[in-house]
């Protein structure tokens, strides 16, 4: 059958809201899962014969298949917690993930949040829609570090046939589908590039007896859990509050420019 007619998909709904592989579902209507697109009914197809896939009970959504390979991806990338970054020969781990659509979010959700001790990465996953101008300057303005996985491409030439374990090779390991969108200098990085000599830091005064330290940017966020985040320092472990943070701290930085 052609692309144009062919709506099977890949992968399907299950009832818990996960994604699942044509291996991991029973036969028929008992896989139990639906369309992510549309939200209709799916029969799991597993002859001896054809590419084992998902179609629809009923009428045939044309976007079905894009949206669970776009979706399968995200709890893939989010599941893995690691990834290999432009430039490097290993996958970075990360210990803790999030998927910002299914939480309260300021802006436009990034598809996946991935962190560690030392940093915050933001990732975007395009299966046939980039992101848009709009999209790429808030990006820049939040300063996070943000990736690319492109599966367009791979979309267009695997129409059907992708597993989970090939799909997940595909994200953590591929180096020709990834690309920053967006990668902040440091500010050590920024003063080398422009010539400038290495800042000197200030010497801190003996705080009073008495009284105690006490820092006004982290003061909203007391109580939370911190991590260091190379670019910002200390900073809410919460994505939200991490997001808030962040929008504070470069509202300062242009107020002082």
């Amino acid at each position: 059958m052609t692309e144009q007619t062919h709506h099977g998909l890949d992968f399907g709904l299950d009832r818990t809201g996960r994604m699942r592989g044509i291996d991991e579902v029973e036969q028929g209507l008992a896989c139990n899962c639906v369309c992510p697109g549309c939200g209709g009914p799916l029969i799991a197809k597993k002859g001896p014969v054809r590419v084992h896939h998902f179609a629809h009970q009923g009428a045939s959504c044309k976007t079905g298949a894009e949206t669970a390979l776009h979706r399968m991806a995200k709890q893939i990338v989010a599941d893995a917690r690691r990834l290999l970054l432009p430039g490097q020969d290993t996958p970075t781990p990360y210990r803790d993930a999030a998927l910002p659509d299914e939480m309260r979010w300021p802006g436009r959700r990034p598809d996946v949040v991935l962190w560690s001790d030392s940093m915050t990465l933001h990732v975007e996953v395009t299966v046939t829609h980039r992101c848009d101008p709009e999209k790429i300057e808030e990006i820049i303005r939040t300063g996070i570090p943000t990736i690319e996985l492109d599966l367009s491409q791979a979309y267009r030439r695997q129409r059907l046939g992708w597993t989970v374990e090939r799909l997940t090779d595909r994200l953590v390991h591929d180096p020709a589908i990834r690309r920053w969108l967006h990668l902040p200098e440091r500010p050590m990085e920024r003063a080398q590039s422009a010539g400038a000599p290495e800042p000197q830091l200030p010497r801190k005064t003996s705080a009073p007896i008495g009284r105690a330290p006490r820092s006004r940017t982290f003061a909203p966020f007391d109580g939370t859990l911190l991590v260091f985040d190379p670019w910002y320092g200390l900073v809410p472990r919460d994505p939200v509050a991490r997001a808030q943070l962040i929008k504070e701290l470069q509202t300062r930085r242009s107020v002082g420019n």
